[in-house]
């Protein structure tokens, strides 16, 4: 659990998070068992909540003061989401827990056939509405639902390892076929086997008498009343003949899956990126060799790169404005593939960026819109997931909390990773106690270590003999908007280019710094730390601008401060060639791969973040900002 009264910088922090309970076993509890381990939770939280804790004392309040608090949100993945409030799950008729969508009968207890619920325990809290609470988290959902989904099977860019069983399950159908308005006075069970009925007859299945043996088989052993429904006979086995016949004229398999990344070049584009491009140390580099088994299972933070960067890159590059194919048919393939593409990954750009409006949250709704609205339409053999309509009530809960970054499962995922590094005996019953323990060890020494002496003391007992001080040219993040150089620097001689800036012969001269968190590095030092957007003089109201840090110097007051080359922009009928330009929700554009030839001067606060940077050309280059707003 997580305190959202803190600030956002320290919220998720290992000694801020309450670790709850570890469930025992290899198997996660059945059903409605999970209550039993959340109830002492639930019961602490409905006291705290009702009646209020009394503090004694706390840092604001001497005399103490009765506090109150409630759980906000539960954020987890579709599976564990309806697991933990006893819904039905993803794969049954009941999918959607933010609103009451339904597309088919079930059958079960009365609350649970009429509802797809069953009783859990959060039920006891005065306040827990699940359409609110229970909310969708866009690391499951979008980056390794949606984005996994399109860059596996729509675009063909990876190759997945899945069994004879798990491929024939998930095939298309062979043909389409809509079974009409149902006969009243059926009952659920009767519906139920309609269902199955017709998943028998569009399935696939090779052109010979066995496998239609194999059909009959299985139609013979459904109730007479669910065959009655497609064909008019006396006897069961007539209505078991009648439907096998009908399915001999229907097509036996499914038109050749399409996929739009099928060529070399593209793929190879792709991989040119990824091993080309100019990026910052802390951006995570997806795997050169994403399409081969050895890279082993993506993580979601990858699937984020791939397609907030390699992709639409590779792709506009490749199909975007202004480039040529075989055919205009091809060409229009291709374009109709980008352009949904992209709407997929305006609207990732969208979910993961740190901050958020209500204009932001119905532009992201938008392109999820259209991404859906197409997916048919240019991918005809592939059918709808839960994931495609659980992202449009992504939608509401950045207007009911905020910025996803701020809720999502990424912190609670990286402290799961933890506890699983933990060394243990691997003995049920001691294994979680050995995790808790330690889990509560840790947090209390990172909790002493926040303490200025104890941390300096820890320092000199544990830290490694270094004849260089990193913390002299890496400074902590500051109070202010200003970085001041260490006073145990000794100024040096400057080049001439930096003379020319500052006139000063000497001057403290740093390789890097570190700022909200983030290390800026002159162009020498790391090339891709040095790739910044900057407030031009510091003027707010224009657009910032791409350039790359040539030094880090100091002014006479201390003050550590960047000299920056811009880079060139394109001239205006280079621009109207940008094949960047129509997706404005994307923060891609095309620069002149040449520097200006003077520099000047960028305070630390007029900074924006870092950019991404790839060649396109030898005089053209594609800059991405990778700024968190």
């Amino acid at each position: 659990m997580a305190c959202l009264n803190l600030p956002l910088d320290i919220r998720y922090k290992p000694e801020n998070m309450y670790l709850a309970g570890i469930i025992p076993g290899l198997k996660q509890p059945s059903l409605e068992h999970l209550n039993h381990y959340i109830w002492p939770l639930i019961n602490d939280m409905v006291d705290s909540w009702e009646r209020g804790i009394k503090f004694s004392k706390t840092a604001c309040f001497p005399t103490g003061r009765l506090a109150r608090s409630a759980i906000a949100l539960a954020v987890c993945d579709l599976p564990a989401a309806c697991h933990l409030a006893s819904l039905a799950g993803t794969g049954s008729h009941f999918y959607c827990s933010a609103c009451n969508c339904y597309h088919k009968t079930t059958y079960g207890r009365k609350l649970f056939k009429a509802h797809g619920v069953r009783y859990s325990e959060l039920w006891h809290l005065p306040y827990w509405d699940p359409s609110c609470q229970l909310v969708i988290d866009p690391m499951h959902c979008i980056l390794e639902g949606l984005v996994q989904h399109h860059s596996r099977s729509l675009l063909g860019l990876t190759m997945t390892t899945t069994s004879s069983s798990s491929a024939s399950s998930s095939s298309p159908p062979a043909f389409s076929c809509d079974l009409g308005e149902m006969p009243p006075g059926m009952t659920s069970k009767e519906l139920t086997q309609v269902a199955a009925i017709h998943t028998f007859l569009v399935t696939q299945v090779p052109s010979d008498d066995e496998d239609l043996e194999k059909l009959k088989k299985n139609l013979s052993h459904k109730n007479t009343g669910p065959l009655k429904f497609k064909s008019s006979r006396v006897f069961k086995i007539d209505y078991v003949k009648a439907l096998v016949e009908w399915r001999r004229g229907k097509p036996f398999t499914a038109p050749q899956k399409e996929h739009g990344l099928d060529s070399p070049d593209a793929l190879n584009r792709v991989r040119d990126v990824i091993q080309e491009i100019t990026i910052p140390s802390w951006f995570t580099l997806a795997p050169s060799d994403f399409r081969s088994a050895s890279a082993g299972t993506m993580k979601a933070d990858e699937w984020r790169s791939l397609i907030t960067v390699y992709i639409p890159i590779a792709l506009v590059s490749l199909w975007g404005a202004g480039t040529s194919h075989p055919s205009d048919e091809v060409g229009t393939r291709h374009r109709a593939i980008l352009d949904h593409t992209m709407e997929l990954v305006c609207a990732v750009y969208l979910a993961c960026a740190r901050s958020t409006s209500a204009e932001r949250a119905h532009v992201y709704r938008s392109h999820i819109a259209r991404y859906v609205g197409n997916l048919k339409k240019i991918h005809p053999t592939f059918a709808l997931r839960p994931n495609h309509h659980a992202a449009f009530h992504i939608y509401d809960f950045l207007l009911l909390f905020g910025p996803a970054h701020s809720w999502w499962c990424f912190p609670f995922e990286r402290l799961i990773r933890i506890l699983q590094r933990l060394p243990v005996n691997h003995k049920i019953g001691e294994l979680e106690a050995t995790m808790l323990y330690s889990f509560i060890k840790t947090s209390k020494l990172r909790c002493w270590l926040t303490i200025q002496e104890c941390k300096i003391l820890f320092d000199k007992m544990s830290a490694p003999k270094s004849t260089t001080s990193l913390g002299e040219e890496l400074a902590e993040d500051p109070l202010d908007d200003s970085v001041q150089a260490s006073p145990s620097t000794s100024a040096v001689a400057v080049p001439e280019d930096l003379y020319a800036l500052i006139k000063r012969r000497t001057a403290i001269l740093c390789a890097r710094l570190k700022f909200n968190s983030l290390i800026y590095s002159r162009a020498s030092t790391h090339v891709g730390n040095s790739q910044v957007f900057f407030y031009p003089r510091g003027d707010r109201l224009s657009s910032p601008v791409p350039g790359s840090i040539r030094h880090i110097y100091a002014t006479p007051a201390g003050e550590l401060t960047f000299a920056v080359q811009k880079l060139v922009p394109l001239d205006r009928h280079a621009q109207t060639m940008d094949p960047f330009a129509i997706y404005p929700h994307f923060p891609v554009k095309m620069y002149s791969s040449s520097f200006s030839t003077h520099l000047e001067n960028v305070k630390v606060s007029w900074v924006v973040g870092h950019f991404a940077r790839w060649a396109v050309s030898s005089n053209t280059v594609v800059v991405l900002s990778l700024s968190c707003d």
